[in-house]
């Protein structure tokens, strides 16, 4: 057996070398260690993560030299086998609706519904929206269009878009668990607390990735994980990130996904190590 070992030096007066030694890679976010795990390295510049608890799968884009443009594909995180889904070219985003496990794509010339039996994604409406962005959040639809890059919520099974708020430039967002709707605009971060009141983030001015879970959003950003407030318009740092993911969102039991050039990595929670505390006195 071979071990990986991950070092954290604390200075203080009395110099401690802190070693955990595991039978696997580890990361550190915060104050939680957890075990890498590469799903694959098959596909060139995987993005746009989407997971299905009910499979198992994890959905994403990525570059398919055959197309000469993006594809998709799905990989079982369990198995670590992948498949790449027909019948969509062009695809910018993706979403999984955890309440039916149905998922969809989107493209620039409208919303697409996959269906596992053929692996194949068929167009089902919104033909005039180029689909920037996807999120399904407690059986209700969003998305960005590519054309005005403005927010829709979509009814109607994917046939009607309507437009939420008056915010522009919008480039990311994302949909937390009180429903409310995280934001990124040419002009800041922003929470619509509600569905009604607009406040914008006080303490950040740009986020590359929201994550949501049953409890709390975060933010990524270039130095690290922020905990945003909705509510007071407020991001307080919770961890450093030595990685900067492409693509980043939760899964089951704590787990977290995110791919990195051609990588698609799962993090799984570390439950089992071994610590070792070497304390060192300091000479004047």
């Amino acid at each position: 057996m071979y071990y990986i070992a991950m070092l954290l030096i604390i200075i203080s007066v009395e110099a401690k070398l802190r070693i955990y030694v595991t039978d696997t890679p580890i990361q550190r976010i915060g104050s939680r260690l957890y075990k890498v795990d590469l799903l694959s390295d098959n596909f060139k510049d995987p993005k746009e993560l989407a997971y299905d608890s009910s499979s198992r799968n994890l959905y994403f884009m990525y570059m398919d030299d055959e197309l000469q443009n993006s594809g998709r594909a799905k990989i079982n995180i369990i198995t670590k086998q992948a498949m790449k889904i027909k019948g969509i070219e062009r695809n910018k985003a993706t979403a999984v609706d955890q309440e039916t496990g149905d998922v969809y794509f989107g493209s620039d010339d409208g919303l697409y519904k996959y269906d596992p039996v053929e692996n194949k994604a068929r167009n089902i409406g919104l033909y005039n929206m180029n689909i920037f962005k996807l999120v399904i959040r407690s059986n209700d639809m969003y998305l960005i269009d590519a054309n005005n890059h403005m927010l829709y919520k979509i009814y109607d099974q994917g046939t009607t878009a309507v437009k939420v708020g008056h915010l522009k430039t919008i480039v990311e967002f994302d949909v937390d668990y009180q429903r409310n709707i995280h934001l990124v605009t040419m002009c800041g971060v922003y929470c619509v607390f509600g569905g009604i009141e607009v406040i914008k983030n006080k303490d950040l001015s740009i986020v590359y990735h929201f994550i949501s879970d049953e409890q709390k959003t975060f933010g990524v950003t270039e130095d690290g994980l922020y905990e945003i407030d909705c509510l007071n318009g407020t991001a307080n740092r919770v961890a450093n990130l030595n990685f900067f993911p492409r693509s980043i969102t939760f899964g089951d039991y704590g787990d977290i996904f995110y791919t990195i050039d051609d990588k698609i990595i799962r993090l799984k929670p570390l439950n089992s190590y071994t610590v070792y505390n070497i304390h060192r006195n300091e000479r004047n």
